[in-house]
């Protein structure tokens, strides 16, 4: 078989579904060779390919790319062919053809199967026929009105139409796959792509609480909501904004969504709202789908406006817009403001004001000097962690198991895995009003703008208004007190105080000398008198050293330092009487001393005071000598009365053991006769009770004998008749004996006899033969030592016979 050569450079050679187009560049005419075919070609042909985007003829680079293959569109396929010819023919295979007369700048559609090369200038695309789901659709337009009203179902895919349904250039229809699961375009329409280069489009399918939205070519929006498969109208589109499906906004008491109505409508309700009014929607379990008149204002990037945590004995301080008065709203609740009229504010303290309300809290300062600093447009800077607040740590989410099996899906379900419940951490610091707390015994008075005032008293936490401050107090310090170094601070104690003084006395033979003492101070009667007075340390103190002055110039030195605590309480307090001590009240603001501490009394000139602590050590002395004395004096006492009690109690331990003595052996006694009686009756109950017994057992042995009696008589009776059978049947066998032994004659009875000492003798020869040739001895008295008797009939014989001999002897 020869090798098939390779063609050469000018031989074109085309298989079955093959063409080439062959430019004649003498005359410019192109020629169309459709395989089978093979063809010699002139210097002057030159094979081209014509270029669909340039609509020009290119040429070939090699004769082998100019190769093109049918244009094949299998079942179910179509083809998009542009400028057909006129007559509808196609290049015949195996020949060569010329140009024909196209339909230039027409299209047409050829279902498939069909296969055949393309003419000179012709452009084909061969596309799939569509199937389509229930959720997908197409997006035909007409471009020959002409072709499309000739067969109208066929371009809506239906079977039927109407006569008022009909077609022009450009217009355009929705293929739904509701209608239609397979489309095949008739001539006439087209099927456009999208701007992926799909054909199919999805439509989108809206569950319950989803909605999408769709725009068409004149700005119009439609809210649709689900259950439903959305087809759009040819002029329309899905807002892809989010994604095309989206889910309706779930709105609650603690939630709303701030809208501004772009065109006027009527609610479900009936009431009217015009364009430019703006509505804060909430409410319990409601849902909200969007619509064309509503417009969603965003805050924050956020359209859901969420309510915020009031807890109780906090605020939040609200702004109206509209008028500009700041409200308090108080916990604990949860606040909704209302975005059209109502702003959350916040308020910053001047550093006077914090170290007036929040004293020593270092915190606190820095937290108001930063919002200070920061720009009013800028979000207030986030404080520091609390550290008396424990933050939990992040909880672990579901396994993937988990996610999947709660991801959404297109049937009704229900998913359930372990997920920790939500938990939130309320961290209000420095987010809600200005609070002051008072604590227990303490007041504060709260001062506001206008000249306000009201005092509150502790415990309490106490929120001020937004002009709201607290009043400031200004004490005296240091012992003795002087307003050097003053105490400011806004809250006043108004039980359990207590203010220490030292008081410079001089007595009345001109001792000077300084007494330290601590007033206990309360405040009673009209609050609002509390705070007349700025410093009420000064007050106090200043009036009580007066008078305690003045009472100690009365007295000597030696009895006021004996006395000096009594003479001061009653100088202070009013004398002591019946009556509890009445104390000193202020009126200017309703403090009362009820009560004074006298620590000590120090006497300032060293001299007198060497002379008074002389005195006073020989007097101390003698005060201990006397109370050795009596202390002595007060032991013995003691001993003695001890030794008499122990006496005492001696003597009535052994009266108390006697009397025990005796009452053990009377009741000893008592007890011994009482078993006595005991015994002699049981013993009298036993002799009755072994008689009843004796007797009892007579009469059973009476009983007992005359049934032995009964039963011996009778077996007596059955005995005899026993006997008597026994005695008849025994006759019997005699009488049948007798007749049977006469029926033997004497012959015979011998022959029996030799016959049955033949038969011992046999086997008495065949036992003891080898035992009596092993012993030496004869058959008989090899027998006779085992056998108590022998027949006298085979004594002849054993006496005669031999001991069989044993294996091997000799005969």
């Amino acid at each position: 078989m020869e090798e098939r050569r390779p063609p050469r450079e000018r031989e074109l050679v085309l298989s079955p579904n093959e063409y080439a187009y062959v430019l004649d560049t003498t005359k410019g005419h192109i020629n169309c060779y459709v395989g089978p075919n093979k063809t010699s070609l002139a210097q002057t042909d030159q094979p081209v390919i014509f270029n669909a985007l340039t609509k020009r003829f290119d040429a070939a680079a090699e004769l082998a790319s100019a190769v093109q293959l049918f244009a094949t569109a299998p079942a179910n396929w179509y083809m998009v062919l542009k400028n057909p010819g006129r007559d509808g023919m196609h290049p015949k295979p195996g020949v060569a053809s010329g140009l024909v007369d196209l339909q230039v700048g027409k299209k047409v559609i050829l279902p498939g199967p069909v296969s055949f090369a393309l003419w000179p200038g012709q452009m084909v695309k061969v596309v799939e026929g569509h199937r389509l789901q229930m959720n997908q659709y197409l997006l035909i337009r007409v471009f020959d009105a002409d072709e499309a009203n000739k067969d109208r179902a066929a371009v809506l895919g239906v079977d039927v139409v109407g006569d008022d349904v009909s077609f022009d250039i450009g217009d355009k229809r929705v293929i739904r796959g509701t209608d239609v699961s397979f489309y095949m375009p008739p001539n006439g329409v087209e099927v456009l792509p999208d701007d992926d280069g799909r054909y199919v489009r999805d439509a989108v399918t809206l569950q319950r609480l989803e909605y999408c939205v769709l725009v068409g070519d004149d700005g119009k929006k439609r809210y649709l909501r689900g259950e439903a498969v959305v087809f759009p109208e040819p002029e329309q589109r899905f807002v892809d904004e989010g994604g095309r499906k989206k889910r309706a906004i779930e709105l609650s008491e603690i939630t709303g969504l701030h809208v501004k109505v772009i065109a006027p409508y009527l609610d479900e309700e009936g009431v009217a709202h015009a364009e430019g009014e703006e509505l804060f929607l909430t409410g319990k379990n409601k849902i909200y789908f969007p619509r064309d008149e509503h417009a969603v204002i965003k805050s924050e990037m956020t359209e859901v406006h969420h309510a915020i945590a009031i807890p109780a004995g906090e605020g939040r301080y609200v702004l109206n817009r509209l008028s500009g008065e700041i409200a308090l709203k108080r916990g604990p609740t949860m606040f909704l403001p209302d975005p059209r009229r109502e702003v959350i504010t916040r308020r910053v303290l001047a550093d006077r004001e914090c170290a007036l309300l929040y004293p020593a809290n270092d915190e606190a300062l820095a937290v108001n000097r930063a919002l200070r600093r920061a720009p009013a447009a800028a979000p207030p800077p986030v404080a520091a962690p609390r550290k008396d607040i424990a933050v939990p740590p992040p909880m672990p989410g579901p396994s993937a198991a988990a996610r999947e099996a709660m991801a959404p899906s297109n049937v009704n379900m229900f998913a359930r895995g372990f997920v920790a419940p939500r938990t939130i951490t309320l961290d209000t610091k420095y987010d809600g009003v200005v609070s002051v707390d008072v604590w227990s015994g303490y007041a504060a008075q709260i001062v506001d703008k206008s000249g306000a005032r009201r005092v509150v008293r502790g415990p309490r936490t106490a929120l001020l208004e937004w002009g709201e401050t607290l009043e400031a107090l200004t004490l005296s310090t240091g012992t003795p007190k002087s307003t050097e170094h003053p105490l400011h601070t806004a809250f006043l104690q108004i039980a359990g105080n207590q203010v220490s003084d030292r008081v410079d006395v001089v007595s009345s033979d001109l001792v000077e000398a300084a007494v330290t003492v601590k007033y206990r101070v309360s405040f009673e009667g009209d609050e609002e008198r509390w705070f007349a007075v700025d410093n009420y340390v000064k007050l106090l103190c200043d009036h009580a050293a007066s008078i305690i002055k003045a009472a100690a110039r009365q007295v000597p030195i030696r009895r006021l330092r004996a006395e000096i605590a009594e003479i001061v309480r009653d100088t202070v307090l009013g004398k002591k009487a019946e009556a509890p001590r009445v104390g000193l009240s202020f009126a200017e603001n309703g403090m009362r001393v009820t009560d004074v501490e006298v620590h000590e009394l120090e006497v300032t000139d060293d001299d007198v005071g060497a002379l008074l602590a002389g005195a006073q050590l020989h007097a101390i002395q003698s005060a201990i000598e006397v109370a050795e004395k009596e202390s002595a004096l007060a032991d013995r006492r003691r001993l003695e009365e001890i030794d008499r009690q122990l006496a005492q109690a001696e003597h009535q331990t052994k009266l108390l053991r006697a009397q025990l003595d005796e009452e053990r052996e009377a009741r000893v006694f008592v007890l011994q006769e009482h078993r006595q009686a005991q015994h002699a009756r049981l013993l009298e109950l036993k002799r009755t009770s072994e008689i009843a017994d004796a007797a009892r057992e007579g009469e059973v042995r009476e009983q007992r004998l005359l049934i032995q009696a009964r039963e011996s008589e009778a077996a007596l009776l059955e005995r005899q008749r026993e006997q008597e059978l026994e005695l008849a049947r025994l006759r019997e066998q005699t009488e049948a004996a007798v007749r049977q032994a006469g029926a033997f004659s004497p012959d015979l009875v011998a022959a029996l006899t030799r016959l049955g000492d033949t038969q011992l003798l046999s086997a008495l020869s065949a036992n003891f033969g080898e035992l009596a040739a092993v012993e030496g001895r004869g058959l008989l008295e090899t027998a006779r030592k085992f056998l108590d008797f022998v027949p006298q009939t085979a004594l002849p014989v054993l006496r005669t016979a031999k001991p069989a001999a044993r294996e091997g002897d000799a005969e």
